[in-house]
């Protein structure tokens, strides 16, 4: 159940366009939709080091909650969903993790590019931190050429849930089986198995790249095998979903890269959503840049729904 839905904004119009998709989900919810914009000191250069402004920076606060108000205004006059506003103060990411804790939501709601910190979205910036620091799903949409239009539906009709056969990737389950539900999708489970036997061999020679016949019988058991038990897996995870009223069904695809194979398959099917935990197995400890879930965000033209499994170890340093 989503009663809380916080959509962070930087003042530009790239950032609104988070709002359509997340006032319809509060419309289906009947969820609170609350929009947030974090405020950090401005220091002037007037002495080494900089020195605080506490007059530009009292203009800026003025500024900015101003267009906040403006916002909560456009958005009434589109919906009657229970709206709120809140300017925050801090470092972006830890001001937004830690109010949206502190309140209760449950689904942060924001576009893969903005202005200023969250631009820097990919490589160590904002969206990066927030995934690291939150235990809330974050549904990343992609901005529009056009001005943001509050009557828009977001169209989730086909979700896509890469599984790792780990019980934290199975985290996402709960989050997509509730978006799911509210937004009447159908939703396929995807595990990508990694071939063993080489591309390319021949059946008739019985040899590849100097591979005994021996050895390439072994291997292709071993594909064989695999291939089955993530169908067995897919299969009983499917069912799960299916007896909780779901339309759910479970594909199984080969090949050396997974985000590759992930992006693949939901072009080739026309996903709308792609949802998945942003640790499975490895326990890495950097979730985002140069994991699996990186190079969907990056490499993804539809909306992505991340979430950090509770009990992931994220150190101190982090």
């Amino acid at each position: 159940m989503c009663r809380s839905i916080l959509v962070p904004l930087d003042g530009s119009a790239t950032a609104e366009h988070a709002l359509p998709t997340a006032l319809a989900l509060a419309r289906r919810f009947e969820a609170t939709l609350k929009v947030v914009h974090v405020h950090t000191p401005v220091w002037g250069a007037n002495a080494e080091g900089g020195i605080y402004d506490a007059l530009v920076d009292r203009e800026l606060r003025e500024e900015m909650q101003a267009y906040l108000d403006s916002v909560i205004q456009r958005l009434s006059a589109a919906t009657k969903v229970a709206l709120s506003s809140a300017l925050l103060d801090g470092l972006v990411a830890g001001a937004i993790n830690r109010h949206a804790m502190q309140s209760g939501v449950d689904l942060i709601v924001m576009t893969t590019q903005g202005r200023g910190p969250v631009a820097r979205f990919w490589f160590g910036g904002v969206a990066d931190r927030l995934v690291r620091q939150s235990t809330i799903p974050i549904l990343f949409v992609r901005p529009q050429e056009s001005e943001a239009d509050f009557t828009q539906e977001p169209e989730f009709g086909r979700v896509l849930v890469p599984l790792d056969g780990s019980q934290l990737a199975e985290q996402i389950l709960e989050p997509t089986a509730a978006l799911a539900v509210a937004t009447n999708a159908e939703v396929t489970l995807l595990r990508v198995v990694q071939q063993l036997t080489p591309d390319g061999h021949s059946p008739d020679s019985g040899r590849v790249s100097g591979l005994r016949p021996g050895l390439l019988t072994q291997l292709q058991e071993m594909d064989r095998q695999e291939w089955q038990r993530a169908e067995e897996y897919l299969d009983q995870r499917a069912e799960q979903l299916r007896q909780r009223s779901l339309n759910a069904h479970a594909r199984v695809v080969s090949h050396r890269r997974p985000a590759t194979a992930i992006l693949d398959d939901a072009s080739t099917h026309g996903v709308e959503l792609i949802a998945l935990a942003t640790h499975g197995r490895g326990g890495l400890k950097r979730l985002l840049v140069g994991s699996v879930a990186d190079k969907l965000l990056r490499g993804s033209t539809t909306a992505v729904l991340v979430y950090r499994p509770v009990g992931e170890f994220v150190s101190a340093e982090e």
